[in-house]
């Protein structure tokens, strides 16, 4: 089923993915919209609470293209919502709030809204690694857990440290080892015009996960550390498609019904792509 745009009508492209399902669809069967750019903040205290910064902006010159109606009547990506973002902040777990909310946008043209939300237990939150849309009447923004793709964690401290526990969905795709139903649809990426399209639609195509633990790392096994900060899911669309012998090449060896264990060890020396887990470990102080 196609989703939704930002004024409750249907777009030709999917636009509401998982994060892993948008490179396993995409390198089996392109069929999405390059039109997001989201970005997660996950910050955490020693006794659980903390917060979640997420920025989520749309390609508004792409959107008015093919909908040129969007901007019409004051509505658009930048019109904030907070009936939707407080339902958000209730879907994420118990007790976490909405904090603020304010119109963003970046130096591409990309607009949206960069959200706030607090938590007092990590245990409680659960983060959706779909970088999608509200699913209310009007569509707007947000990133809403659905059942079957968030990020969950754990917290248990453990002597004067603390021990987060960061886990995905490893199986994505629903396992079974199927092919799609539309696995015949595979496009031509030999042909030069085919890649071109490829690369104009994911222009500006980024999302982003990252962990921030208030306090120094004694261990972890994450791969993406910098100090206190921790990637989880980094991808850039525009850097993956910049190497076309290494995305067709991945191309061959993936499906949509791969798990993430599955997909990690093709990605390791690939430009514009990070994904960690399935289970990552941080102990902090």
């Amino acid at each position: 089923m196609a989703a939704k745009d930002m004024m409750g009508q249907t777009c030709p492209e999917e636009t509401h993915m998982r994060s892993i399902r948008v490179l396993l669809a995409l390198v089996s069967s392109i069929g999405l919209a390059g039109c997001i750019n989201s970005t997660t903040l996950i910050k955490v205290n020693a006794d659980g609470s903390g917060t979640v910064e997420q920025t989520t902006l749309m390609n508004v010159a792409s959107l008015k293209a093919m909908m040129p109606g969007v901007a019409q009547n004051g509505q658009g990506p930048n019109v904030l919502n907070k009936a939707d973002l407080e339902r958000t902040a209730a879907r994420m777990g118990k007790g976490v709030r909405l904090l603020s909310a304010e119109p963003a946008k970046n130096a591409s043209g990309f607009e949206g809204v960069k959200a706030i939300f607090a938590f007092d237990d990590i245990n409680q939150v659960q983060v959706s690694q779909d970088p999608g849309m509200s699913g209310s009447a009007d569509g707007r923004m947000s990133s809403e857990p659905t059942k079957d793709d968030p990020v969950k964690f754990k917290l248990a401290r453990n002597g004067s440290t603390s021990v987060l526990t960061i886990a995905f969905t490893d199986k994505p795709g629903g396992g079974g080892g199927k092919p799609p139903a539309d696995a015949g649809d595979v496009p031509d990426l030999t042909n030069p015009m085919m890649m071109n399209m490829i690369k104009t639609m994911f222009q500006g195509f980024k999302i982003n996960i990252d962990l921030e633990v208030a306090g120094p790392i004694i261990k972890t096994n994450a791969e993406y550390v910098n100090g206190s900060r921790i990637t989880l899911l980094e991808m850039d669309m525009e850097a993956l498609l910049a190497d076309e012998a290494k995305f067709k090449a991945l191309q061959s060896k993936l499906g949509p019904d791969a798990s993430l264990s599955e997909v990690k060890p093709y990605l390791k020396d690939i430009k514009g792509i990070k994904i960690d887990g399935p289970t990552i470990t941080v102990e902090f102080r």
